[in-house]
């Protein structure tokens, strides 16, 4: 694994930058610089999977989400600035949700900085309220489940 997108093993990586100014008072990545960084992973895996790169519900009411749960595991610190690899890996989909889990490695993978899982719901675009994905991106992300 070292170059960014699908993977043979159906996992998909990312190669991101970390930034001196999202450091925290230890001089290592703030805890929650993690949590965008997962919220860009996952959007840039839905547009190569789905096509689509907009947040508009009326254009891809697939990406319509509530984060419903995160769990995440710090267990080595990330220097910035520096590029690490985020590998995302489809763990369930079911009717309005989906489970990613995550890795924040180094960028030769040697080092697991962080774990993480997160839980998205699809949400109506007009009334809000959770709803089914539609049957092109449940095949999708069905298809890569590890």
């Amino acid at each position: 694994m070292t170059t960014d997108g699908l993977q043979p093993d159906k996992s998909f990586v990312l190669t991101m930058k970390t930034w001196f100014d999202q450091t925290d008072g230890l001089g290592i990545l703030h805890h929650s610089h993690y949590v965008l960084l997962m919220e860009r992973a996952q959007k840039t895996l839905f547009v190569q999977l789905m096509g689509k790169d907009t947040l508009d519900p009326a254009v891809a009411p697939d990406v319509y989400v509530v984060v419903r749960d995160i769990e995440l595991h710090y267990l080595a610190p990330i220097r910035p600035e520096c590029e690490i690899k985020l590998i995302l890996s489809v763990r369930k989909v079911r009717a309005a949700g989906l489970t990613i889990d995550f890795e924040f490695r180094s960028l030769d993978f040697s080092i697991l900085h962080a774990k993480a899982s997160r839980t998205v719901c699809r949400m109506d675009g007009k009334t809000h309220q959770p709803s089914a994905w539609s049957e092109e991106f449940r095949a999708r992300h069905e298809a890569i489940i590890r």
